[in-house]
């Protein structure tokens, strides 16, 4: 294990953490009214459509993106991304008695999420970039 790997993940989990933050109170700063949270479905949506993006354009290259890998998808996208949380709030919903509103995070998140994350390779391959 290289020294740059750790360095790329711990930096890359730093500022995906910090824009989930960020990201999630404007979410939840602007649809305060709703049972449903918003902040972790928005995120993890984003998530899902990048993580598909970014696996087809790695897989497209064939020379030494490790280090920028590691950095958005390891780190960035692993701290950004908040399946804890996910779960978590679904448990809370349930135990509240917002049973609906659970059903919904949960089935939602989960069909949403592959099918950005399909959308997010296609879209790669369809507009076929020359980086």
């Amino acid at each position: 294990m290289q020294i740059q790997s750790l360095l790329a993940v711990m930096l890359g989990g730093s500022l995906g953490a910090l824009t989930r933050y960020l990201l999630g109170w404007g979410v939840a700063h602007w649809f305060k009214a709703s049972h449903l949270p918003l902040a972790t479905f928005s995120v993890n949506m984003i998530g899902c459509f990048l993580i598909g993006l970014l696996a087809a354009f790695f897989e497209s290259k064939q020379w030494g993106y490790e280090h920028l890998r590691l950095f958005l998808m390891v780190g960035f996208l692993g701290s950004f991304t908040t399946f804890s949380t996910y779960i978590w709030e679904s448990t809370m919903l349930f135990r509240t008695e917002h049973l609906l509103a659970g059903i919904i995070n949960l089935g939602a998140q989960v069909f949403l999420g592959l099918l950005l994350a399909a959308a997010g390779w296609l879209f790669y391959w369809s507009v076929k970039p020359v980086v």
